[in-house]
């Protein structure tokens, strides 16, 4: 990737975590709070290989690139072009360049 990847962040993803609040019988209120929007690098990830054991699901995966931010929790939701995912997997990598990758299903 060289000394700097700014150029294949060409996505603007929102990444939102559901907010603490309560409702009256104690259920978690349908209602996300926004965490931020970043630039990111989109790739789409096939289902797992049955051989390795890995687990293959219907809903489609997606990985994403994106500068080193320690804002993200697994669980939190994403939103890109109209889909909405939950955050599988969050890996922070300080190799060459400090970056944070996503690993994020489909909900929907």
């Amino acid at each position: 990737m060289g000394q700097e990847f700014s150029g294949i962040l060409r996505e603007r993803i929102l990444i939102e975590r559901q907010s603490g609040g309560r409702d009256g019988l104690g259920s978690a209120e349908p209602v996300f709070d926004n965490i931020g929007e970043f630039w990111a690098a989109a790739e789409a990830l096939s289902s797992g290989r049955g051989e390795a054991g890995a687990s293959r699901s219907a809903l489609p995966r997606w990985r994403f690139v994106l500068r080193e931010t320690q804002a993200i929790r697994p669980g939190d939701r994403l939103l890109w072009n109209s889909r909405a995912m939950v955050i599988n997997s969050v890996i922070l990598e300080h190799r060459l360049l400090p970056k944070t990758i996503l690993l994020a299903e489909e909900t929907r």
